[in-house]
């Protein structure tokens, strides 16, 4: 991808005359491209950050270079409930650093690759997101993007991946889970296959879970790690945020796992260039992590929620994580929001949350989001059905990608789809490694986590756009 593909599209439809046209002509742009989680977040987290507002002092202290002390240990206490034994030894705060969006993490993790491992090439397995060529110019690491030669798929199969590190020995393997702008992933065996690809040729892999909806009631994707090791893989470094799984893009938090050397890196750079984020609404990220780890431990044990039988377990349940989640945020954040005295941010939480109800209401809240979504892809495909050349149906997250049949030369279709319809598109150049504006093969994507009332008006301006001579 070039970033020229988003500048040129942002110099366009982020036009003050030209939006505020568009939005007088068609009574507001519907989104349903945009790649954001447009849905509210779960209301208990919102509900956590106002009150945390009123009766803490995060928001008028600065934090700490890595991030929020209790943010960063209530990370590694859902990592290691994710991960198990394995991770107790080789994760722990030392391990992660807090950042300005999952942007600002891959930032900094290529400014590492560059500056300090001397890394000078990147392999894309799929396609990437909208700021990663200025982040490869900047560093001056040459990239490639590589998609499947199979027919309705982005991202490769783990075979035609595992030949192409072999073919281009790249310094940096770039994978992220689910893909953007696509949705889909690799299977555990898959993705062991794709990692051990990656250690053969002593690449680094950049790991990427930004676009999973986390949601609790579905099993865990695959992740990198080890399932036996006593130290943090040298070369790897995993990424992630609460933008895009919780609606949160606002608060700019995202989060790096990695080695020593590469955090304390980030760190420094955090210390120097934006003193870190996030503290401010460290409340609610806090009990994100807690209630994510819940919501693993009710799965596991086979219980429903909602079912009056299962109640008082589920309640039990839930009751035993916050515990043990408190003895991870009292031992590495016993810190006053100032730093200056003891008093953890876990009394605040644990004093105004009623943890079964948090969990109760966390799970419909999500539960309903995830219903969104689905609701939103059947309507689409319900309504544009016959329009789509090409189809790749994510089985995870809420973006999905599509061709549709017949329609302009890519720049052509994105600019009159806006100024006709008000309908604002990310098409494929915008993730690629090309500028081909005047493609007529290109994936558009279809982000879902709308309104359905939004989401539905959006289908019905696209369908008509197409109607008026825009596709076959």
């Amino acid at each position: 991808m070039t970033y020229r593909s988003l500048e040129r599209a942002n110099a366009y439809f982020y036009d003050p005359a030209r939006r505020a046209a568009a939005v007088r002509r068609h009574g507001g742009i519907r989104y349903l491209s945009s790649g954001v989680n447009h849905l509210k977040a779960p209301s208990v987290l919102l509900d956590i950050a106002a009150r945390e507002l009123q009766e803490r002092m995060l928001v008028e202290n600065y934090t700490a270079p890595g991030g929020a002390p209790a943010v960063v240990a209530a990370i590694a206490f859902e990592t290691h409930e994710r991960l198990g034994a394995a991770a107790f030894g080789a994760i722990g705060p030392a391990n992660i650093a807090m950042t300005a969006g999952a942007t600002g993490a891959l930032a900094f993790a290529f400014r590492y690759l560059a500056d300090i491992a001397g890394a000078r090439t990147a392999l894309v397995l799929g396609l990437n997101y909208s700021y990663f060529s200025t982040i490869c110019d900047e560093h001056r690491i040459a990239y490639r993007t590589c998609c499947s030669e199979e027919p309705a798929r982005i991202l490769p199969s783990a075979a035609e991946a595992v030949a192409l590190i072999a073919r281009h020995c790249p310094d940096i393997v770039v994978l992220t889970q689910p893909t953007n702008p696509s949705g889909e992933v690799y299977s555990a065996a898959e993705l062991s296959a794709v990692i051990a690809a990656v250690a053969a040729r002593r690449s680094w892999l950049r790991f990427d879970e930004v676009p999973d909806l986390a949601h609790p009631g579905e099993a865990d994707r695959p992740h990198p790690f080890p399932a036996k090791t006593e130290a943090f893989p040298e070369r790897l470094i995993w990424i992630n945020s609460f933008s895009k799984s919780r609606s949160l893009a606002g608060l700019r938090a995202g989060w790096l796992i990695a080695d020593r050397p590469a955090v304390d890196f980030v760190r420094r750079h955090n210390e120097r260039l934006l003193w870190s984020p996030v503290h401010a609404g460290a409340s609610a990220l806090v009990l994100d992590m807690v209630l994510r780890a819940a919501a693993r431990r009710v799965r596991a044990a086979s219980l429903v929620v909602g079912d009056p039988k299962d109640d008082a377990a589920t309640d039990q349940l839930v009751a035993r994580v916050a515990r043990r989640a408190g003895r991870y945020l009292k031992l590495f954040s016993p810190y006053s929001d100032d730093f200056s005295r003891p008093g953890d941010l876990w009394a605040f939480l644990d004093a105004a949350v009623d943890w079964p109800q948090a969990f109760r209401r966390y799970h419909g809240d999500l539960a309903a989001t995830g219903a969104t979504c689905a609701a939103n892809w059947r309507a689409f495909e319900g309504r544009l059905g016959d329009r789509l050349r090409s189809v790749i149906a994510a089985p995870s997250g809420f973006n999905h990608c599509v061709k549709f049949d017949g329609v302009p030369g890519e720049w052509a279709f994105a600019r009159q789809a806006f100024d006709e319809a008000g309908l604002d598109f990310y098409t494929e150049s915008v993730f690629a490694d090309h500028d081909r504006e005047d493609s007529s093969d290109y994936w558009v994507r279809i982000s879902t986590a709308n309104r359905k009332d939004i989401f539905a008006g959006g289908c019905e301006k696209l369908s008509n756009f197409l109607d008026r001579g825009h596709g076959a």
